[in-house]
C-alpha cells in the first residue's frame, strides 16, 4: 500500500502547493518565496530579485535577475530591469541592463546590453547589441545594430546593418544597407547596395549606383558615378565624377566635370573649368590650365592663340 499511496500523496501536496501560490498571487498581487522581495516570484512584484513570472507588468520599480512577462506592460515607463528580461508580447521600461528579448518586440527608455526583438526594437538610447527582425529605431545607438529592414537613429556609433538601409544624423563607424546608407555627418566606412549619401562624409563610401554628398573626404567608389560639392581624396565612378571642387584623383571612363580640379583627372571627357595638375582623357578641356593635358584632343583656354587646341599633349605653367 505504501508504494501506491506515495504518488497520490505527492500529487495532493503539489496541488496544495500550487493552489496556495495561486491564492497568494490573487490576494496579494504577487507572491514571493521565501520573501516578497527575493527568491521565486509570481505576480506583479514591483521590487524583486531572483526569478520572477508575471502575466502583465505594471508600475514596476526594479527587478534583478530573470524576469518572464507574458503580455503588454501597462504604466511601466519607470521600470528598471537588470539581468535577463523576457517578454512574450512587447516590453516597456525606463532602463534595461543585460539581456532583453521580446518575441514580438521590445521598446522603452534606455537599453544597455543585448536587445532582441522578433519584429523590432525601439528605445531612447541603445548601448551594446541590438537585433530587430524588421527594424531598429532609437535616439542614440552605440555598438552593433542589425535590422532586417532597416536601422535608424539620431547618432549611430559602431556597426549598423540594415536589410534595406541605414539612416541617421551622425554616423560613425561602419554602416551598410542593401539599398542605401544616408546621414548628415558620416565618418567611417559606408556601403550602399544602390547608393550612399550624406551631407559630410569622411572615410570610405561605396555605392552600387553612386555616392553623393556635400563635402566628401576619403575614398569614394560609385558603380555609375560620384558627385558632390567638394570632393577630396580618391573618387572613381564608371559613368562619371562631378563636383564643384575636386582635390586628389578623380577617375572615370565617362564624363569628368568640375569647376576646379587639383591633382589627377582621368576620364573619357574631362571638362573642368580650372585644372591644376595632370588631366588624361580622350578629350580634355579647361578654361584655365596650370599643368599638363594628355589626350587625343586638348584645350587650354589660357594659352595663346594657336596653342589652345593641341592633339596629344598640351601644357601651361
Amino acid at each position: 500500500m505504501a508504494p501506491r499511496m506515495a504518488p497520490r500523496l505527492s500529487g495532493i501536496l503539489l496541488a496544495i502547493f500550487f493552489g496556495t501560490l495561486v491564492c497568494g498571487v490573487a490576494s496579494a498581487g504577487g507572491l514571493g518565496i521565501p520573501t516578497s522581495r527575493a527568491g521565486l516570484g509570481l505576480g506583479n512584484l514591483r521590487n524583486f530579485t531572483g526569478v520572477r513570472f508575471n502575466l502583465v507588468d505594471r508600475e514596476v520599480q526594479r527587478v534583478r535577475g530573470l524576469n518572464f512577462t507574458f503580455w503588454v506592460p501597462r504604466d511601466n515607463d519607470r521600470a528598471v530591469y537588470q539581468g535577463v528580461n523576457l517578454s512574450l508580447v512587447g516590453a516597456e521600461y525606463a532602463l534595461t541592463q543585460g539581456l532583453s528579448v521580446g518575441l514580438v518586440g521590445t521598446g522603452g527608455g534606455d537599453l544597455q546590453g543585448i536587445g532582441i526583438g522578433g519584429i523590432g526594437i525601439g528605445a531612447d538610447d541603445i548601448t551594446g547589441i541590438a537585433l530587430g527582425g524588421i527594424g531598429i529605431g532609437a535616439g542614440d545607438i552605440t555598438g552593433i545594430a542589425l535590422g532586417g529592414i532597416g536601422v535608424g537613429g539620431n547618432d549611430i556609433t559602431g556597426i549598423a546593418l540594415g536589410g534595406i538601409g541605414v539612416g541617421g544624423n551622425d554616423i560613425t563607424g561602419i554602416a551598410a544597407g542593401l539599398i542605401g546608407v544616408g546621414g548628415a555627418s558620416m565618418k567611417g566606412m559606408f556601403l550602399g547596395g544602390i547608393g550612399t549619401g550624406g551631407e559630410d562624409i569622411t572615410g570610405i563610401g561605396i555605392g552600387g549606383i553612386g555616392v553623393g554628398g556635400n563635402d566628401l573626404t576619403g575614398i569614394f567608389l560609385g558603380g555609375i558615378g560620384v558627385g558632390g560639392d567638394k570632393l577630396t581624396g580618391l573618387m572613381a565612378g564608371l559613368g562619371g565624377v562631378g563636383g564643384d571642387h575636386l582635390e586628389g584623383a578623380a577617375l572615370t571612363i565617362g564624363y569628368l566635370k568640375g569647376s576646379s580640379l587639383t591633382g589627377l583627372g582621368v576620364g573619357g571627357y574631362n571638362n573642368v573649368r580650372e585644372t591644376t595638375g595632370l588631366s588624361i582623357g580622350i578629350f580634355n578641356r579647361a578654361r584655365v590650365l596650370k599643368g599638363v593635358q594628355i589626350g587625343l584632343l586638348n584645350h587650354a583656354g589660357n594659352n595663346p592663340r594657336g596653342l589652345q587646341w593641341l592633339p596629344g599633349i598640351n601644357a601651361h605653367f
